[in-house]
């Protein structure tokens, strides 16, 4: 098992789509999760005594996809290509942002003990990655 996971893009394919349909996604990186979050707050006008913030909850699926979708080739209804961007994404049937989004999250689902375990014996002695 390598050391660390590895970041390879995921081609996905639900069911119910055209043959032809077919989403990229990509696991997500640490910068990916700040922007998210930071993406997810909103300052409200005010002085220095009166400023507030407002989180966005509803937005925080949206800008998951938006970071972790590499393309896709999904169509509308009448066969036209749907741009990758943040209006298609909107746009989407719910089952298919339930779908997209639950594989999103599961190429990124963290190692489980075991896989940790795996992992930390396949160090070889000397490495960076090893300890002194």
């Amino acid at each position: 098992m390598p050391r660390r996971r590895t970041f390879a893009p995921k081609e996905i394919h639900a069911d119910w789509w055209d043959s032809h349909e077919v989403v990229i996604i990509r696991p997500l990186r640490e910068e990916d999760n700040e922007v998210i979050q930071d993406n997810l707050s909103e300052m409200i006008a005010g002085d220095a005594k009166n400023a507030s913030m407002a989180l966005k909850l509803g937005t925080s699926r949206r800008l998951t996809m938006l970071r972790a979708i590499q393309s896709w080739t999904l169509t509308d209804e009448h066969g036209r290509a749907l741009p990758l961007n943040e209006q298609s994404i909107k746009d989407l049937a719910p089952e298919d942002a339930d779908y997209i989004y639950s594989e999103i999250n599961a190429l990124n689902a963290p190692m489980s003990e075991a896989e940790k375990k795996a992992s930390s014996m396949t160090a070889t002695p000397g490495s960076p990655a090893s300890p002194a």
